[in-house]
């Protein structure tokens, strides 16, 4: 029994990636917004942030666990809908509206991400 819990550990461990695997690290950028949604859950809390001016693009935006993002300063009342953020990220690899935050500002204070 202890192998079979081991492997299924070890599976579960391989199977959760990092940033550097979904996002081009190598070339952060920064985006500021208006905060549309938040899904504030497991495994990993969501945000759409609209980007202001011109283009108007909705981004989601991929942050840490709620147990992580509480420690770091992201509460849910820090990420409220309709405030402006300023996001700074790495896009994905695949060219689409997704961005890992490495850090967020809002309302004039910076929290860490990662």
């Amino acid at each position: 029994m202890t192998v079979v819990v081991s492997l299924t550990f070890a599976g579960k461990v391989a199977a959760h990636h990092g940033y550097d695997t979904t996002y081009d690290v190598g070339h952060p950028r920064t985006i500021t917004g208006v905060i549309k949604a938040v899904r504030y859950a497991n495994p990993h809390i969501r945000m759409q942030l609209q980007t202001t001016g011109d283009s108007k693009r909705v981004w989601r935006i991929d942050l840490p666990s709620p147990t992580q993002a509480q420690r770091r300063g992201l509460t849910r009342s820090f990420l409220k809908v309709g405030s402006t953020a300023t996001v700074v990220g790495w896009p994905a690899y695949d060219g689409s509206n997704e961005m890992g935050a490495s850090q967020i500002t809002i309302g004039g204070k910076t929290v860490q991400v990662n």
